[in-house]
């Protein structure tokens, strides 16, 4: 959450001069409004292996028939989110949004070692100290559309939901696992799991609700809580000795808390009787 502070303390610092303005007349209606987003987004629990066998190899590469055991597990940690986005409003209550942002999705691993076979260089208990040292790694883009439907357009308080589709851009593969580790000729990485299908792209699906207030002429702030529903392949068992899982895609809810500025580039004016 400590993210989040950093981007709701930011936001409140651009606010504070705008509320010593004028307020925004009375009986407007925003009808094109660009915003900046900032938030937080929740983790979750994405694969684990209870067993996954490890083996020692020979000087020439083949599996020397000998394995080391690990436990494997992996994460998509919490993250910030940030962003930008465009709102038109053709009708009164009912408009459409885009949104380009940077949604994170950073994958941690975890490791434990069952079982070490003798190794002068350790290398299975490097490998898995490096998966279990290495955190939030990788980094996701967001790219959506939907339609906003709003309350109350005229008033200070104006409560909306929303409903969205896109894709997601992932970084780096949900699936593949590489460790690091040393031995006499130097540093060397070997591959844990395999990532036979590799995909960047993911779908995603979205909702949510929140309420927009004005902050001065032009500006507006938002405060909204999401879902991002998205696509994530992740291991279902174990590696076999070449490095190949089976896997399985599966739907996981990203849960959020934005805080956005709005700038109004047009608005209606209300009727004067």
């Amino acid at each position: 959450m400590r993210s989040f502070s950093s981007v709701l303390f930011a936001l409140c610092c651009v606010a504070v001069p705008l509320r010593a303005q004028d307020p925004a007349p009375a009986g407007e209606q925003p009808n094109l409004v660009l915003s900046i987003v900032g938030g937080t987004v929740t983790g979750h629990s994405l694969s684990a292996i209870a067993k996954q066998p490890f083996c020692l190899l020979n000087p020439g590469g083949s599996c020397s028939g000998n394995y080391d055991t690990l436990r494997l597990s992996r994460t998509i940690g919490s993250s910030i989110a940030l962003g930008a986005s465009a709102t038109y409003f053709p009708w009164p209550h009912v408009g459409f949004h885009a949104e380009l942002s940077y949604l994170g999705l950073p994958i941690d691993d975890g490791c434990v070692g069952l079982y070490y076979n003798p190794d002068v260089d350790q290398k299975a208990q490097q490998i898995c100290d490096n998966l279990q040292g290495v955190t939030g790694a990788g980094g996701a883009i967001s790219i959506f559309a939907g339609v906003t439907l709003r309350a109350s357009t005229r008033r200070a308080f104006s409560p909306y939901v929303r409903t969205s589709i896109g894709i997601v851009n992932l970084s780096r593969s949900t699936v593949e696992v590489v460790g690091d580790y040393v031995d006499g000729s130097g540093a060397q990485e070997r591959q844990v799991i395999s990532d036979q299908t590799p995909r960047h792209l993911s779908p995603m699906v979205g909702v949510a609700t929140g309420f927009t207030t004005p902050l001065g002429p032009g500006y507006q702030i938002r405060i909204e809580a999401r879902d991002v529903i998205t696509s994530l392949e992740r291991v279902t068992g174990a590696a076999n000795d070449l490095t190949i899982a089976p896997v399985a895609s599966r739907y996981y809810h990203h849960f959020a808390l934005i805080l956005g500025l709005d700038v109004v580039l047009e608005r209606k004016r209300g009727r004067r009787y």
